[in-house]
């Protein structure tokens, strides 16, 4: 799909609002149910440059959102996010043979997410008591993602370049899978820790996927030298058409951190729509 198709589908994702009690928006912030949600914390990026076996290539990330009740324990969460995603083949273990590569990678991201919210505890007295309130979480969202490598002190653009004779798009879905763990502190403010995976629908977040192409085939000698980095390190260049990544699995990222629920006063009674 391309651009225009992602914003259609999450626009209509994010409209939908679940309300099975007919009740307005408005209702909802005159009646002090509206949350406001920030979070922040790290990324751990997932893909061809990425050392699986420990929490190395962390960035940090930002969200912030709203959290609207739609019925019982659930909740529709609409949010942005930015984070960044950067690996490096030269951090990988000694032993790992993508070290040679030399291929490294620095993405700054945007997503727009709707998730749904689901309270583990039935909302009933027993919530109004409780103090730890465990959630389950699960959406669909929208990435942009631009990855970039430094060369001789400059930062360059890779997309452009069509490193791998590929002009893959810089917007992506995304499926949103997690849960969360609140502590409520006082009537209007909760806080506590998220994590929630982003699977994806594209192999290009670090640049790397399939093979290497022609070195004769680039018109940009920058494109050149980022798309084989071998020599850099003394190597000989990749035979054209050697694997370069991995095209069998596609790219994602973690998001772990702090959450904070603000519930909004409320404004006056509300009436119920009949």
């Amino acid at each position: 799909m391309k651009f225009p198709q992602y914003v259609l589908v999450m626009l209509m994702a994010t409209a939908i609002h679940f309300d099975l009690e007919s009740q307005s928006f408005y209702r909802y912030q005159r009646s002090g149910q509206l949350n406001l949600y920030a979070s922040a914390g790290l990324t751990k990026y997932f893909g061809e440059l990425s050392d699986d076996r420990k929490l190395g290539d962390v960035n940090p990330y930002v969200s912030f959102g709203l959290r609207i009740p739609m019925k019982a324990n659930w909740w529709l969460q609409p949010q942005l996010s930015y984070f960044r995603l950067s690996a490096a083949d030269g951090d990988l273990p000694e032993a790992d043979s993508r070290r040679g590569r030399n291929l490294s990678f620095r993405s700054d991201n945007l997503e727009l997410s709707g998730l749904l919210v689901y309270g583990l505890y039935p909302e009933d007295q027993r919530l109004k008591t409780a103090k730890i309130r465990p959630y389950l979480v699960a959406g669909l969202g929208i990435t942009y993602f631009n990855p970039k490598a430094e060369y001789q002190g400059e930062w360059y653009e890779l997309q452009p370049l069509h490193t791998e004779g590929i002009d893959y798009q810089k917007f992506h879905l995304v499926v949103p899978l997690g849960f969360s763990l609140g502590y409520q502190v006082s009537s209007q403010w909760e806080v506590g820790f998220e994590m929630k995976y982003r699977f994806t629908f594209t192999d290009y977040l670090d640049d790397v996927s399939t093979d290497y192409r022609d070195p004769a085939s680039f018109p940009d000698p920058i494109a050149t030298a980022l798309a084989d980095r071998r020599p850099e390190i003394g190597l000989d260049k990749a035979p054209t058409g050697s694997p370069r990544g991995n095209a069998e699995s596609n790219d994602g990222y973690l998001l772990f951190g702090l959450h904070l629920y603000h519930q909004l006063p409320g404004k006056g009674p509300v009436r119920r729509k009949r």
